[in-house]
C-alpha cells in the first residue's frame, strides 16, 4: 500500500479572501457555523447521509438538519432531507435507499422510515412505532426484506424500558447511596441503566414498514449497562449480518466504577433467548466491538491494565461460532500505537483502524490473520494528514469515504483506495451555508481564508527526547514583524494537539487575535509511543514541566517573530492544573498573564472527583497510603510564590474536578491582591458546550490576554451579543441566560 502524500483540497465551506488585515474568523463565526456530522455511504455507494446542527445568535436557537450527497461524482448534488428539530439521528436501513430515523414527541421517540432521493425528497414518509419511552443510538441490520434493529433505553430493573409518563411522581429530591460511583461527568447517578432493545421491522402488502412482534431487552435480567457512559453511543454495540446476535460493551458490575475501568465485550442472541457472555478475558477498557462481513468474527480493542484510561489499545479478534466458543487472537501486537477504532474491510482482507501518530490521527490497515499465522508486519499508514474522525467502505469495495478535519478546517469528506491509497475522488465538505446545493473543491484554501500556511509544527530536544509542537500563525502574518506568543497546554494529562478542528479550544481563532499560537506535546502525551506516555505517571509537575519550560527557550531562541516577552500561556483540565503549578515556578516570569480552565489547585483535594482511578494511577496509589506522592506535585504548596495575573475559568456541573478548586485558586489570587477574572457558568460541566456561553467564554478569555499584551486591538466576538453581566473588578463574571443549543459537538 502507498502512503498518502499531503492533501491539497479541503472543505468547501465559504472562502473568504486571506489577505486581510484583521481576523479573518472569529469566534462567532466559529460558533455560529454548521457543524457537520461523519458522511456515512448507502449500500450501494452513490449517496452520503449527514447531519449539520447550527445556532442561530440572533433567534438564540439552534437547527439539526440531514442531507444526502451525491457521492458518485466530484461536485455531488446536495439535498436537504429534514430540518425538524425534533428528528435525533437518522440511519440508511440497508434496503435501496431508504432511510430510519427517530423523532422525539415530548417524553416518548417515534421510529419513521423514508425514502431518500436526490433533487426533491418525497419518498413514502411514514411513521412505523412509538417507543413507550425515550430511546437513542439506533442501529440496523438488513436481513432480507426484514430490517432487525436496535437501540439503547433506561430501563427499570424489571427489564421494562423506562417511560417518563408511567413514572411515579416523587416529591423530594433526596438521593441515598451506600456504596461508590454516586456521579460522574456532570450527572449525579440515577436509578435506572441504560439497556439494548431489539426489534423488527418488516415491509407489509401496501409496502409500509411495521413492527413485528415486540421489543426484547437482551440485557433484562443483568447488572449490564450499554452504551458506556458518559460518552458512549451506537459504536459500543453490533449487530451481526445474520440478525441472530449482538455484541456490546459494558463495565464489570462486580467491581465499582469509581475504582474501576474494567469492560468487556459480551455476546448475546438478538432475541434475549440466552444470557450475555463476555468474549474476552482481559482486565482493561475495551472499546470498537465490530462483527466482520461474514458475521464468524468480532474484532475489538482493549487494554491490558485496569485502571489506567490511557493505556495503549490493543487490537483483538474473535473467533466464534452459535455454540459460544471463543478463539482470540492479537493482532500487531508489537505496534506502539494505541488505535482508537477498529473495523473488517468488506472481503474480510484488512483489517481498517484509525490511531494517532505525532499529532494526526491515521488511517492504518492491517491484514486479517489467524491464530497460526506469523504475520511480524505493523499496521501500515494509508493516510498522513490531518485528523480522520469516522470511515466506512463504499458500496461494498475497498473504496474507503472518510470524514476527517485539519486545524484550519472543520469537518471535510473524501474518498480514498484502500489498497492503493489514492484518494481518487476529492469530494470535499458540502456546505458551508446551508443554501449550497452541490459540492465543490478548492485548491489550498480551507474556512473563512484560513490557509494552511499558517501551520507548521517543530520538533525540541529536551532530556534524551525529541518533543513535538504545533505552530499556528494568524492569517494575517507579516514577515518582519513580531506577534505576541499564546502558550498552550493541552488537557488529559494522557492527550495531545492533533491537526483537527475544535469548537472549544481553536488553536486558528485564536491565533486571529493576533498571536502565535504554539501548542506543546511534552512527556505524557499520546501519539508518540506507550513509554512517552507512561512517563508522565507520578511526574505531573516534572517531567512535562520542564518540556514545557525548554519549549519557551526553544521558541525564544529559533523564531525572532515571536515576541516571547509579551506572553501569555493557557491550559484546561491537566493543561489547567499545569497552569497553578507554572504560577508558582520561577518559569511563570515569563509569562504577562496565565489562563486556567478547569485545574487542580489542590491536589490533596482529588478524591472529590468521580473516577478515582484516574487519579490513584497517576499519583501511584491511593491517598491514605501514598499521601506524599500527592503532595510531591501540589500546586498549593508554592502559592506563596504566586504573582502572575490569571484568570480562572470553572463551571458548576463539572464533577470531575469540582469548582471548589476554582473557588479556592481565586481566593488565593484575591487575598495576595495577585490581578485576577474569575467565570462560572451554573450550567456547563468540564467543557464549556452551549453557544451563549462559549461566546461568553471567548470574549472573556479575548480581553483578557489582550488587556497585558495589547494583541487584538477590538475583541473580535462581536461583543453585543454576549449576555455575561460584569460585577465589580475583580469579582466574578457570571454567565448569561444560558440558551440550550441542541447536539453541540464534543471534540477535543
Amino acid at each position: 500500500m502507498k502512503l498518502v502524500s499531503a492533501l491539497s483540497t479541503f472543505a468547501y465551506l465559504v472562502s473568504r479572501a486571506s489577505a486581510a488585515t484583521g481576523p479573518v474568523v472569529t469566534a462567532k463565526d466559529l460558533l455560529g457555523s454548521p457543524r457537520l456530522s461523519g458522511a456515512v455511504p448507502n449500500p450501494a455507494g452513490t449517496l452520503a447521509l449527514f447531519s449539520a446542527s447550527t445556532y442561530n445568535f440572533e433567534k438564540h436557537d439552534s437547527v439539526k438538519s440531514f442531507h444526502i450527497v451525491d457521492i458518485s461524482e466530484a461536485n455531488g448534488q446536495v439535498t436537504k432531507l429534514w430540518d425538524d428539530k425534533n428528528v435525533m439521528e437518522a440511519v440508511w436501513l440497508g434496503v435501496e435507499d431508504w432511510l430510519g430515523y427517530l423523532r422525539t414527541n415530548g417524553t416518548k421517540s417515534e421510529f419513521w422510515v423514508a425514502k431518500a432521493q436526490l433533487k426533491d425528497f418525497v419518498g413514502d414518509v411514514h411513521k412505523v412505532y412509538t417507543f413507550p419511552g425515550a430511546v437513542s443510538n439506533l442501529k440496523v441490520r438488513a436481513v432480507g426484506p426484514s430490517i432487525h434493529f436496535v437501540v439503547s433505553a433506561p430501563a427499570l430493573k424489571s427489564g421494562v424500558m423506562y417511560s417518563e409518563d408511567d413514572a411515579p411522581k416523587k416529591h423530594s429530591t433526596g438521593r441515598v447511596y451506600t456504596s461508590l460511583f454516586v456521579r460522574h461527568w456532570d450527572e449525579w447517578i440515577g436509578e435506572y441503566k441504560s439497556n439494548l432493545f431489539s426489534g423488527v421491522i418488516s415491509p407489509s402488502s401496501d409496502n409500509k414498514f411495521e413492527l413485528v412482534g415486540s421489543l426484547t431487552n437482551v440485557l433484562s435480567g443483568t447488572e449490564l449497562e450499554t452504551p458506556i457512559a458518559p460518552f458512549g453511543g451506537s459504536g459500543d454495540f453490533d449487530i451481526s449480518p445474520d440478525g441472530h446476535r449482538v455484541i456490546f460493551l459494558s463495565k464489570d458490575p462486580k467491581q465499582d466504577l469509581a475504582q474501576n475501568t474494567a469492560s468487556y465485550v459480551y455476546a448475546v442472541p438478538f432475541d434475549g433467548s440466552r444470557k450475555p457472555t463476555a468474549i474476552n478475558p482481559h482486565n482493561g477498557a475495551s472499546s470498537s466491538p465490530r462483527f466482520s462481513p461474514d458475521g464468524t468474527k468480532v474484532a475489538y480493542l482493549q487494554m491490558h491494565e485496569n485502571g489506567y484510561e490511557a493505556d495503549k489499545n490493543e487490537i483483538f479478534v474473535t473467533s466464534f461460532s452459535d455454540s459460544y466458543e471463543f478463539v482470540i487472537t492479537q493482532i500487531a501486537n508489537g505496534w506502539d500505537r494505541s488505535p482508537s477504532s477498529v473495523t473488517f474491510s468488506p472481503h474480510n482482507k484488512y483489517l481498517y483502524l484509525i490511531a494517532e501518530d505525532h499529532g494526526k490521527e491515521k488511517i492504518w490497515t492491517h491484514p486479517v490473520v489467524s491464530a497460526d499465522t506469523d504475520f511480524p508486519v505493523p499496521p501500515e499508514p494509508l493516510t498522513s494528514t490531518f485528523s480522520v474522525s469516522e470511515i466506512y467502505s463504499i458500496g461494498g469495495t475497498e473504496k474507503l469515504l472518510v470524514s476527517a478535519s485539519s486545524l484550519t478546517s472543520p469537518t471535510f469528506y473524501y474518498r480514498i483506495n484502500a489498497e492503493t491509497g489514492v484518494i481518487d475522488q476529492r469530494l470535499m465538505s458540502p456546505l458551508m451555508t446551508l443554501s449550497q446545493t452541490t459540492t465543490a473543491p478548492i485548491e489550498e484554501g480551507t474556512w473563512h481564508g484560513l490557509s494552511r500556511s499558517q501551520i507548521s509544527d517543530f520538533y525540541y530536544p529536551n532530556e534524551n527526547f525529541k518533543h513535538h509542537a504545533w505552530m499556528i500563525k494568524p492569517s494575517f502574518f507579516e514577515e518582519g514583524k513580531k506577534y505576541p506568543l499564546l502558550f498552550l497546554i493541552h488537557g488529559g494529562p494522557q492527550g495531545a494537539w492533533v491537526d483537527g478542528w475544535s469548537y472549544r479550544w481553536n488553536p486558528a481563532v485564536m491565533a486571529e487575535q493576533g498571536y502565535v499560537v504554539v501548542a506543546f506535546n511534552p512527556t505524557g502525551s499520546t501519539g508518540f509511543g506507550k513509554d512517552y506516555t507512561d512517563r508522565i505517571q507520578d511526574e505531573w509537575g516534572g517531567r512535562p514541566f520542564r518540556d514545557l519550560e525548554a519549549g519557551f527557550a526553544y521558541l525564544e531562541q529559533k523564531f525572532d517573530f515571536i515576541d516571547t516577552t509579551n506572553a501569555i500561556a493557557a491550559g484546561a483540565s491537566y493543561g489547567g492544573y499545569m497552569i497553578n503549578w507554572i504560577a508558582g515556578q520561577p518559569f511563570a516570569k515569563k509569562f504577562k498573564a496565565l489562563v486556567c480552565h478547569d485545574g487542580i489547585f489542590n491536589t490533596l483535594n482529588m478524591y472529590a472527583t468521580e473516577e478515582l482511578w484516574f487519579i490513584d494511577h497517576d499519583f501511584k496509589g491511593q491517598i491514605f497510603d501514598h499521601r506524599h506522592h500527592f503532595e510531591r506535585w501540589n500546586p498549593l504548596g508554592h502559592v506563596k510564590n504566586w504573582t502572575t495575573p490569571m484568570m480562572i475559568i470553572h463551571s458548576s456541573k463539572d464533577y470531575r474536578i469540582p469548582i471548589s478548586e476554582a473557588l479556592a485558586a481565586f481566593n488565593v489570587l484575591q487575598i495576595k491582591g495577585i490581578k485576577s477574572k474569575l467565570l462560572t457558568f451554573p450550567d456547563e460541566n468540564h467543557w464549556v458546550l452551549k453557544p451563549e456561553n462559549s461566546l461568553v467564554w471567548h470574549r472573556e478569555v479575548f480581553e483578557w490576554m489582550n488587556e497585558f499584551t495589547g494583541a487584538g486591538g477590538v475583541v473580535s466576538v462581536e461583543k453585543e451579543t454576549g449576555d455575561a453581566v460584569k460585577e465589580a473588578p475583580g469579582m466574578a463574571i457570571q454567565s448569561g441566560d444560558g440558551h440550550k443549543a441542541a447536539d453541540i459537538l464534543r471534540h477535543d
